[in-house]
């Protein structure tokens, strides 16, 4: 079982790096999506309207799944971290046997809600990356993603 997890998170690891590039794409070979990392390969079978057209129906479908995302997420990190957060405070003023025993674990409950809470924005842009460059990909199109550095 180790092993199999091992394999399985390099394989992640691997398909996450693939479409990635070190420098940043030329614009006479590529479209840029505005407002993300992402890029297109233009193909010399295809005009540039039909590729931002595309471009355009791929955004859409995507965005309806991104909201779906983060809400869910929100709500559930936000009710738990709330709730853990009350159970803590009660724990930590009742004192006693039971209560210090069960501080730690209501800690670190608090803990991965407010993490949840606090990642639905990341992982719904994350989502949100990746079910475009598949619905790209679906249209026959070269997507690769390009995140330029601060050097400040």
């Amino acid at each position: 079982m180790f092993r199999l997890s091992i394999i399985l998170s390099v394989l992640l690891t691997a398909s996450c790096a693939v479409n990635t590039v070190t420098s940043a794409p030329k614009k006479s070979k590529f479209v840029h999506i505005d407002g993300t990392p992402a890029y297109v390969s233009i193909e010399p079978n295809k005009s540039v309207e039909l590729i931002n057209d595309d471009i355009y129906i791929c955004l859409a479908e995507v965005e309806g799944k991104a909201r779906s995302i983060r809400l869910p997420m929100k709500i559930v990190g936000g009710y738990f971290g709330v709730v853990g957060l009350i159970a803590l405070i009660d724990m930590a003023t009742t004192g006693g046997i039971i209560s210090s025993i069960l501080l730690p674990g209501a800690a670190i409950f608090t803990a991965g809600a407010w993490t949840m809470y606090a990642s639905a924005d990341t992982v719904s842009e994350l989502g949100e990356y990746k079910n475009l460059e598949t619905c790209l990909e679906e249209k026959d199109y070269s997507v690769v993603f390009f995140l330029e550095e601060n050097n400040n």
